[in-house]
């Protein structure tokens, strides 16, 4: 009975310190969710201008952002317009009914009234003539001015602009400019073989003549020649692919992940483990092997100028409540991975374009990640992407 009376006690005691302790601290499931990201882009705007709202928030059932925009998905992007300052608030809650807000601000500059704005809004080739149209967008008339044009950033031509009247617009051209002294003539509906690759910008004002009421907006910059193309379904067999549990080999089938090409270099379908938030992502950069047996290396892409990534996603098959996250990032100088903003696919939606504006990258050299996650529970379907690629716009 003694014993009996000591485990007796023993485990009252345990019950008692358990209950204690139960209501201590924060359960994984009251946690409040995570704003991965919340900004503006640019955060700095004069009136009319555009800004990109983006975010990326984990583990929330419920995003709302105010004002004006209300519900969204966990990850996205919105082109605004805003007429004046303004902070937008972004509010995400869980199931457990935690909550978290995040504030991103963009500042709008009003335009200053009873002056001009010259902006160069279009420019064209006519055989070996360079052409452009300028306007002006302002609210008083124009004195005259320079505007100069470049190539691959060393000035070439000059152009004398007359006064333009307010919400006027004119066509003029770089009369004094020779392509030949470039080797080539570039015409207009020549192959992409047939041209060389020129960065060109045209600057209207170009020696700040005019005191204007928006002084950034006077360059249009262009690449003419054969746009920069990376096909990423082209060189899937090649990439790195990996998933949780390691690194994968091609052919990529089974229950770590299955990738697949049914369309050549037009389609890849990626399948996630077949697991709880299971994961697969590629590395892709420049390719090269000396031979069929020897291995792949991989090396850098530098990014050219006004590079976007694009592709139209969707999850096809499975079950209709599949859910999945699908994301495009890239290696720091550090070797780190970085993701871009996130997007949330479901099945059975139409396919959705998932794009990727890379024109601060230009220049630098990097390798590139696709991944797709499954939202939650594993997916018994696939990633469709359709056309994924890096293009110059």
């Amino acid at each position: 009975m003694k014993f009996k009376l000591q485990w007796t006690l023993i485990i009252i005691s345990l019950a008692v310190l358990i209950g204690s302790t139960a209501g201590c601290g924060t359960t994984i499931e009251n946690m409040p969710p995570i704003i991965n990201s919340f900004t503006t882009s640019p955060a700095n705007v004069s009136t009319g201008q555009q800004t990109i709202l983006s975010w990326d928030v984990s583990g929330a059932t419920e995003i709302n952002i105010q004002p004006g925009i209300g519900d969204v998905d966990s990850s996205g992007t919105l082109q605004l317009t805003p007429p004046v300052t303004i902070t937008y608030t972004l509010t995400a809650t869980n199931q457990a009914g935690s909550s978290i807000t995040g504030s991103a601000t963009v500042t709008v500059t009003p335009v200053v009234s009873g002056k001009s704005d010259l902006v160069i809004t279009d420019m064209w080739l006519t055989g070996s003539a360079v052409n452009y149209k300028i306007a002006n967008r302002g609210d008083a008339d124009s004195k005259p001015s320079h505007t100069y044009f470049y190539i691959n950033d060393l000035m070439q031509s000059s152009d004398w602009v007359e006064p333009l009247a307010a919400g006027n617009e004119r066509i003029t051209s770089f009369g004094n400019f020779n392509w030949n002294f470039f080797g080539v003539t570039p015409i207009v509906g020549a192959t992409a073989e047939q041209l060389t690759e020129f960065n060109v910008k045209a600057c209207v004002d170009a020696e700040s003549e005019i005191e204007e009421s928006v002084e950034d907006n006077n360059c249009l910059i262009e690449i003419w020649g054969p746009p920069f193309t990376y096909n990423f379904a082209a060189n899937a067999h090649m990439a790195e692919w990996r998933n949780e549990a390691g690194k994968l080999q091609w052919p990529i089938a089974g229950d770590s992940g299955t990738v697949y090409l049914p369309a050549g270099d037009i389609i890849m379908i990626i399948c996630p483990p077949k697991v709880s938030n299971g994961w697969i992502q590629a590395k892709f950069g420049n390719f090269s092997a000396p031979n069929f047996w020897s291995p792949v290396n991989i090396r850098e892409i530098e990014i050219p100028q006004n590079a976007k990534f694009t592709a139209m996603v969707s999850i096809m098959g499975g079950d209709p409540t599949d859910s999945a996250r699908v994301a495009f990032g890239y290696l720091d100088a550090a070797g780190s991975l970085v993701l871009f903003p996130k997007m949330d696919i479901n099945s059975g939606e139409a396919p959705r374009a998932y794009e990727i504006d890379l024109g601060d990258m230009a220049g630098k050299k990097t390798e590139f990640f696709i991944r797709v996650e499954a939202k939650g529970g594993p997916i018994k379907g696939c990633v469709k992407w359709q056309e994924p690629k890096i293009a110059q716009y």
